[in-house]
């Protein structure tokens, strides 16, 4: 178990950081402490979240839902929720016009076909990527602490980045076989090159995966002492090391202290999150740090509790 809690990110700091875990073990209260320490140490910071079902705003008492909100009593910090359906405005006003021009190049279609793609499945996901990627490359930032959404949608949005990859790669081979003939259905309305668009695509997809990838790019897992959390956790880790994505350690969530255990109830259930913290340390600790977060007598909600929580999450060196 690593005493110093998350400190010894100072020493690395990735560029970004992302918590991830199922729902509900505390991915936003571990990702907002974060957030607030490195901006409190001086570093760019921004947090954002990408969780369908967010609780950003609620915790920081702030409405941060859409655009990019700066924290007043925390300088040097920003914030954004992603609200999806502004998320699909976005999609929209960055790829509607190329997505027409793609498709167009293969259907006789009109422009109406842009919100018959921007309502398919995946889509919303999709352009999260592509948002965290730019703030990423725009340089505003040292360090983005990200949110993500619940394990499954994570790496769901991860696998549908690898297929679109691959598939472009297809299309255009596709295209190339077939141009004579679709240039004969569609009359020559496509104005920009189809390979021209698809080539840029792609370079964006594997940008993306690169980044993901990238050593300045941690996944921390956040779990619960119990059998759900430790079993979720092990196939989370496993999948985000699939996609080449560098585990930098996992944070116990809401440990009854020995101090809290002060009845035969607390008392038991403290010796059953033991056995799964023990299981947790024995799977991680000799390849990473496992860290605990003590269960708090107060609710996790504002910035100056924030500040109390990220003391215990990163505790000055003695």
């Amino acid at each position: 178990m690593d005493p110093r809690g998350l400190e010894f990110l100072d020493e690395e700091t990735p560029r970004i950081i992302m918590f991830c875990g199922k729902g509900g073990v505390g991915k936003t209260t571990c990702a907002s402490t974060t957030a607030v320490h490195f901006a409190l140490k001086g570093y760019r910071t921004l947090l954002i979240s990408t969780d369908p079902a967010p609780s950003l705003s609620d915790m920081l008492e702030l409405d941060v839902g859409g655009a990019i909100t700066p924290i007043p009593s925390v300088p040097g910090l920003e914030v954004v929720e992603l609200d999806y359906d502004d998320v699909v405005e976005k999609w929209k006003e960055k790829f509607g016009a190329e997505v027409y021009e793609l498709i167009s190049a293969f259907l006789p279609v009109d422009e109406d076909i842009i919100e018959y793609v921007a309502g398919a499945p995946g889509i919303d996901e999709e352009f999260a990527l592509s948002y965290v990627y730019d703030l990423y490359v725009g340089g505003g930032y040292d360090v983005i602490v990200w949110d993500t959404a619940p394990a499954g949608g994570t790496l769901n949005l991860l696998k549908i980045e690898e297929t679109f990859y691959v598939h472009l790669g297809e299309a255009a081979k596709m295209y190339v076989r077939v141009r004579s003939a679709l240039d004969a259905l569609t009359q020559g309305r496509a104005k920009r090159d189809p390979l021209k668009i698809i080539g840029e695509w792609e370079q964006l997809a594997k940008n993306v995966l690169d980044m993901m990838k990238d050593d300045g790019t941690r996944a921390f897992l956040v779990t619960i002492p119990e059998a759900l959390g430790v079993n979720q956790t092990q196939r989370v880790a496993d999948d985000l090391r699939r996609f080449g994505i560098r585990v930098g350690g996992v944070v116990i969530n809401h440990v009854l202290t020995e101090e809290a255990a002060d009845s035969d109830f607390n008392r038991a259930r403290r010796a059953m999150q033991l056995r799964h913290v023990e299981e947790l340390e024995k799977t991680y600790g000799g390849t990473m740090p496992v860290v605990q977060l003590p269960l708090q007598p107060y609710e996790v909600r504002g910035v100056e509790t924030l500040k109390k929580v990220e003391k215990i999450l990163f505790p000055e060196p003695t």
